[in-house]
């Protein structure tokens, strides 16, 4: 993930949740970043990162569902594919030996996720996947983001994940799991992380989180941190949590 960002303008991104079935409903892929890392240090957070000029191309237009923020769309899977290997179930058969290629030439810049897409014939249109959610880092930080969040409905045969050296560590948990963890302070993660599982906890399948999310109003929200005296660390809230209306 890139962070060459300006302090007042946050860098476009898109980020994947990736549901796949387990009992007693699903599991989600989240994967850490290096304790050294300047955004996110140390917190498991779900695949994705900054979205880049490729995500645009033209190639994409008949290769994704029509869930909109197609860019941003691109971006999710293309970062699924570089820190993960995972791509979606496709229209056509896949070589698995070519993709593997295909991505170490990717990570190495040696090629583009939109070129491997044209070579492959890879189509993901009939994939499960939903946008539901936009989230802005704060304006008091130094690296911001604006992040499109998508959730991915995969199977049980979902392929092995293949960590890329920007991440620690991959981690199939169940929504239930993660929240008690992170509450047991065992699993730090990132505050629209916890949010989004929190929305997802409960959920029998992923195909019941991509109907469940399928039809919601995608609205912009901001985080605002509130400092409180005695606290070590300023509290992240989203609208609606009390005090955050009174946070300029």
């Amino acid at each position: 993930m890139s962070t060459g960002l300006d302090r007042r303008s946050p860098r476009p991104a898109a980020t994947i949740v990736v549901a796949r079935p387990a009992p007693p409903g699903l599991e989600i892929l989240l994967l850490q970043r290096p304790g050294a890392a300047r955004f996110g240090a140390g917190a498991y957070a779900f695949p994705g990162g900054a979205i880049d000029g490729d995500d645009a191309s033209a190639v994409w237009e008949s290769r994704l569902p029509p869930v909109g923020e197609r860019t941003a769309c691109a971006a999710a899977l293309r970062e699924l594919f570089e820190e993960t290997g995972i791509v979606p179930a496709c229209a056509g058969p896949v070589d698995s030996g070519r993709l593997a290629a295909a991505r170490q030439a990717l990570l190495a810049n040696q090629t583009s996720f939109s070129r491997i897409a044209e070579r492959m014939k890879l189509d993901f249109s009939a994939a499960g996947i939903v946008y539901f959610a936009r989230w802005i880092t704060p304006m008091n930080l130094a690296l911001r983001f604006d992040t499109r969040f998508f959730l991915l409905a995969a199977d049980e045969q979902i392929g092995p994940v293949s960590l890329s050296p920007e991440h620690d560590a991959a981690l199939w948990t169940t929504p239930a799991a993660a929240l008690r963890r992170f509450a047991a302070g065992e699993l730090p993660m990132l505050f629209p992380t916890v949010r989004t599982i929190e929305r997802l906890a409960g959920l029998g399948s992923p195909t019941a989180a991509l109907e469940a999310l399928r039809d919601v109003r995608v609205e912009p929200v901001l985080v605002k941190l509130a400092a409180s005296v005695g606290e070590k660390e300023a509290r992240s809230l989203a609208p609606g949590d009390p005090g955050y209306d009174e946070i300029s």
